[in-house]
């Protein structure tokens, strides 16, 4: 915290707290998910549950809070740079900066956060996987009352074919919510940048070619001379 910091280090810091709190909420999520399928969770603990990760999440954002401040206290970096990151992000959202690029503009934002996606994408499959495993085994020692037992009856019997139907639909289901997520997020993106007068500066400072160090030289060499 007491380091000598800038805005690029501080903007990289920012990024890897968005990562770190998606991460936290997915794990916490997979878990609750795991032990629900273990049909030994009742309502009362999930609420339970619910609230220590209420808890756990205001306590993350509690920290991050005191270590941004430290940080733009002792480096005097004011408040607004965030708006700049948010500026920045919206960018890469909208594809400014990308003209040139037939890739995703999402995968620009993806990149500038350093989100990993397909370690993440890796561990939801194992919690699923053990998660089903479970459900089976608590189905196949008599236990009726498990919340699931409807998708295990699915897979048991001989009709899997409605299981995979099922698959399919939340699958999706996914995909649909995902396009919808992306849209309302390019929104929010186009508002941020389409609302600040600084937006045309960016645009200008983002397609203006750098000085070059040579000419600098030059220009420094004739007024020495004159």
């Amino acid at each position: 915290v007491f380091k000598k910091y800038n805005k690029q280090n501080l903007f990289k810091i920012t990024t890897s707290d968005i990562c770190e709190r998606f991460k936290l909420a997915l794990f916490l999520l997979l878990i609750l998910f795991l032990n629900r399928f273990q049909g030994e969770m009742t309502s009362s603990m999930v609420n339970d549950y619910c609230l220590m990760c209420g808890i756990v999440f205001a306590a993350e954002l509690i920290s991050d809070w005191i270590k941004h401040s430290f940080i733009t206290k002792f480096n005097f970096i004011k408040s607004t740079a965030y708006f700049d990151y948010a500026l920045v992000l919206s960018g890469d959202v909208t594809g400014i900066g990308h003209e040139g690029l037939s890739l995703d503009y999402t995968h620009a934002a993806v990149k500038r956060l350093g989100l990993a996606q397909i370690p993440l994408v890796c561990v939801t499959a194992r919690y699923l996987h053990e998660a089903v495993r479970f459900a089976i085994a608590f189905k196949g020692n008599g236990d009726v009352d498990h919340p699931f037992s409807a998708l295990v009856d699915l897979m048991a019997d001989g009709s899997k074919w409605k299981f995979y139907i099922g698959l399919l639909k939340c699958m999706g289901a996914l995909v649909v919510f995902k396009v919808f997520l992306g849209i309302c997020i390019r929104a929010v993106a186009r508002r941020n940048l389409g609302g600040d007068s600084r937006v045309a500066l960016k645009d200008k400072a983002l397609s203006a070619k750098a000085p070059k160090v040579k000419d600098n030289k030059e220009t420094t060499d004739t007024k020495k001379k004159q």
